[in-house]
Order: structure tokens, then sequence, then C-alpha cells
């Protein structure tokens, strides 16, 4: 049941992502034909800014959906209605204190911006920050399908509100190219998608709309409680290393420094977008697993996840090394352009981030907050320490050196650690080995893959791009199955695919 639903959640996910990609490409190319780099700029400017005051969320939603698992487990009903009305008051509350604090920030906003420019600005930031509060108010009920192995149902509610916003946004910037109207339409959109969703759980799970409710039991409550405590920290961290790189960019180097980088980012975020629906999807069942099965299960599935996120990180970071500056040519144009050395190291530092994926997903699905609490906090001062210093000595490549940083004093081995020391029982060293191998096979890999296109290919066109895309992935994945074709997770991925899905050839 668990393969089959993570299936069916993994189908759509990628239908999602897919249109979600493709479109938010399409969308930045009419942006930037239309309005000036600086605009782009405070998009990704005000994104981080209000990541930062989204911290007000305290990893409530984290801390309810992991107490939600064992309740839909055992179709406790009773203890789902007591689950979503906790649910339903604090996030209603994180929306409003989100609205009113980041009021309190307009009379600073200037402060974060080099050399700024652009007028109506804090009209825009107010925009930006509708946006994020209003959010919270329906976006609980999304968590409940989630947490339910219904990602599916959320993946088609967010792309088809995806695509109308696409639609309505090109029209406005090809008919009116105004900023103004390409935000609005972007809260316009958000309020409308997470009312449809709302009404979507509604429907799902008719007993939300009880009215009887019974009091939390204590010790769910007292659990809740204390993840949201170690969240707090876990919360401070990601905000540190994820949402202020723009921000020490607008400050130390400017807005158009922070356009461009926002592009690659929008690259690299759309892939980890995918990953995000991916973990998405099969979270629930690795809540449900871990609730439910063997030490021995739990170990298989680990090790499982583990290399597929392996496999994916090698085939991302090796079409990353070979083609994002041509994928960027292509798509904007040469002024766009960062220099090879800065996107080097924004795809050393991807396959850092991309490569922790398994354990978090099986951290967040054992509940082991609380355990690794200090861990961003440590993370978080680094990051903002080496990230700013370097920023000022080295501009652009410094932001990316600060995170770099940051990820392998702590992130890199404390993650593991926790998990196996309290959930998981893999030797750390164990861990490692395969870890290291997987990175050797990434980085081989990837240089044969750029000198055979090199040799191949001479001229930046789109014909040569696709070839080169698909030369790629014929190297990446015949390396991986070569290598690891005797691995015990790579047959019984075979077996799956050949079983559940029907790949009799394999």
């Amino acid at each position: 049941m668990r393969i089959k639903q993570s299936g069916k959640n993994i189908k759509y996910s990628t239908i999602s992502y897919v249109i979600k990609l493709s479109l938010q490409f399409i969308v930045r190319l009419f942006f930037i034909r239309t309005l000036p780099i600086e605009y782009l700029g405070i998009n990704g400017l005000f994104t981080n800014l209000l990541a930062m005051l989204s911290l007000a969320e305290l990893g409530v939603g984290s801390a309810i959906v992991y107490s939600l698992y064992k309740p839909l487990a055992e179709k406790d009903t009773e203890t789902v209605k007591a689950l979503m009305r906790l649910f339903q008051k604090t996030y209603s509350g994180i929306g409003i204190f989100i609205i009113i604090a980041g009021i309190c920030v307009l009379p600073w906003l200037d402060w974060f911006i080099k050399g700024n420019a652009v007028t109506d600005i804090h009209w825009f930031y107010v925009i930006f920050l509708l946006n994020t509060g209003v959010s919270y108010f329906y976006s609980y009920k999304r968590n409940l399908l989630i947490a339910d192995q219904k990602q599916y149902i959320n993946s088609i509610y967010q792309s088809g509100g995806q695509i109308v916003l696409a639609v309505l946004q090109i029209i406005a910037l090809l008919v009116y190219p105004s900023y103004w109207l390409y935000i609005v339409l972007i809260l316009l959109v958000t309020i409308c998608e997470n009312f449809a969703v709302a009404k979507k759980a509604d429907q799902v799970y008719p007993f939300l709309q009880d009215k009887e409710v019974k009091k939390l039991d204590s010790d769910i409550k007292n659990t809740i409680v204390k993840n949201v405590k170690a969240m707090i920290a876990h919360k401070i961290g990601g905000m540190a290393v994820f949402s202020t790189s723009n921000l020490i960019l607008s400050k130390f180097v400017g807005l158009a420094a922070v356009g461009l980088y926002s592009n690659y980012y929008l690259v690299i975020s759309a892939v980890n977008s995918f990953a995000g629906q991916f973990f998405a999807s099969v979270t629930a069942s690795i809540g449900n697993l871990i609730v439910l099965e063997t030490v021995e299960k739990k170990v298989k599935i680990f090790k499982v996840i583990e290399f597929i996120v392996a496999w994916q990180a090698m085939i991302v970071s090796c079409g990353f090394y070979v083609f994002f500056n041509q994928l960027i040519e292509l798509w904007l144009g040469k002024r766009f352009l960062f220099e090879e050395p800065i996107v080097n190291w924004l795809i050393i530092n991807f396959f850092l981030m991309y490569m922790r994926k398994a354990v978090l997903a099986f951290r967040d699905a054992s509940g082991l907050y609380w355990n690794d609490r200090y861990k961003p906090l440590a993370e978080s001062v680094i990051n903002l320490i080496a990230s700013v210093y370097l920023t000022i000595h080295y501009g652009v490549i410094g932001v990316i050196w600060g995170g770099i940083i940051s990820t392998l004093l702590t992130c890199f081995w404390v993650e593991p650690y926790v998990l196996f020391r309290n959930s998981i029982e893999i030797k750390l060293k164990d861990y490692f080995k395969d870890y290291f191998k997987y990175a050797a096979v990434t980085l081989l890999t990837s240089v044969v893959s750029k000198w055979l296109y090199t040799k191949l290919f001479t001229e930046v066109t789109i014909i040569n791009f696709v070839l080169g895309v698909v030369l790629c992935l014929v190297v990446t994945n015949a390396v991986w199955v070569l290598v690891f074709r005797k691995r015990e997770e790579m047959v019984y991925l075979r077996n799956i695919a050949r079983d559940k899905f029907g790949m009799k050839f394999l």
C-alpha cells in the first residue's frame, strides 16, 4: 500500500514539477524582456526577507504533521480532528502576526538595499507581505492531505494554480508590463489556490466540519510542544542559511547581483522543488514505516532512499557542470552569465545540500527535532559570519562559500549522527563510506561528460544543448547502473520497477 501511494504521489508530483518548472522559465523570460533587472532583484530580496518573518511559524506545521502519522495510520478520527483544530488556531495566529511584524519592518526596508533606485518599493513589499501572511489562513488543511499520503491531490491544485498564474502574468507583461500587476496576480492566485485546497480537504475529510472536537491528549500536546521548541532552532538555522543570501548580496553588492543570482537559483530551486515534491510524496509513507515496521525494514528502506538521492544528485550535478551556463545563455542571454568558478561552487553547494535529503526525510518522519536542536544554531552563526565576511571581500562567490563552510562544519555529520543514534541503526562510518563513493562517481562522471560534450559540440545552440542533455543522461545513468548494478539497493529498485510498475524487461 505504501509503495502504491508513494508511486501515485510521485507520478502526480513529477507532472506538477514539469508544469511548474516550464512555466517559471517562460514567465521569467517575459519578465526580463519587459521589466528592468532591478525588479528581478526585488523578487529575490523580498522572498528572502519574508522567509525570515515566516520564522514565526516556529516549526508548528512539521511538529503537528509528525503527530498526525500515528492517528492516521490507526484511523483515529477524533485525534486527527483535535490536531487539525490546533493547526487552524495556530496558523491563523501566525498569519496575523507575520502581517503585523512585516509592517513594522517597513521603515528599515531601504537598509537592505545598496543604491536603491526603484520607486514604490515599499508598496511592492506590502503586497509580498500580504501574499505570505494570508497563505496561512487556509494552508493548514493542505498538510493533512500530505500527512495522509495524498500529496497527489495537493500537486493537482498546485499545478492548476501555477498554470493560471503563469498565463495571467504573461498576458499582463505583454499587454501592460507593470510590476504592480505582476505581483498583485501572485497574491490573488495564492488566495484562490489555498481556498480551493481547503475545500477539497473538507470533501475528503467530512469530519473536519464537525463542531464537536475532543480535547487533545496531553501526551500528544507535550510531544508537539517539545518538537516546536526544538524546531525553533531548526527554523533559525534554515532561515540563516537559505533566506539570507539575497539579503547579503543586496546589502553588499547590489540589486543587479541579486537579479543574476536569482536566475541561477531559480534553476536550482526548480530541481529542489521537484525533490521537495518527491519527498513530500514519500515522507508520509516513511512516517507510516517508522510507526509500524521492524528495525531491519527501516534500515533497508533508508539505504534505498539514500541510493535514489545520490543517483538524482549525480545526474543533476553532472548536468549543471556541463550545461548550466549554456542554459542561462540560451534562455536569457550572455549578459546574465556568471563566471565559471562561481557556477562550479554553486554546483558543489547544490550537491552537498541535495545529499542531505534522505537523512532529513527520515529525521522528520522520526520526529527527531529535539535531538539536534543545537545544530542549526551553530550552522546559522557560522553561515552568517562566513557569508558576510567573504561577500565583502570576494563578492558573489563569498556567499556561496559561506553556505558550504557552514554545511561541512555542522549538517554534513551531525544530521546522520543524530538519525543513526536515535532511529535508524546504521553505523556512521558505513554511511560516509557510501557517501564518498557516490561523490567520487559523481565527480568522475561529470568530468568525463564535460570532456565528451566539449569534444562533440563547440557552439551553444538549442540543438547542441538538447543533444548534449541526451548524451549526459545516457552517460550518467549508464555509469551509475554499471558501477552499482550488484548493490542490494539497485536490485530492490529493479524488482519494484518490474513487479509493481510492469517493467518486465528489467
